[in-house]
């Protein structure tokens, strides 16, 4: 029998946040090292960065720090 799949139970699922990113140019997404994972981000074509410094997330954890990161940013900008 084959393996059941896990689902992905995310929290603040703030899309107006996530709409904000995407019309700024932001590109988020994880990058996979070993059997964990980093969330990296770049905005447009300049050269990126890891998200807290690089901190490995599992899988589970590197999506709810994507949805963390974009609120962040939309919190950053919205209150400049």
């Amino acid at each position: 029998m084959g393996k059941s799949k896990k689902d992905i139970h995310v929290k603040n699922c703030n899309y107006i946040a996530m709409r904000y990113c995407f019309k700024k140019g932001f590109r988020i997404y994880p990058k996979v090292f070993g059997s964990k994972f980093k969330v990296f981000y770049s905005l447009g074509a300049n050269q990126g960065q890891f998200y807290m410094k690089g901190q490995e997330f599992t899988k589970e954890q590197s999506f709810q720090a994507i949805w963390d990161l974009y609120a962040k940013i939309y919190e950053h900008d919205k209150n400049k």
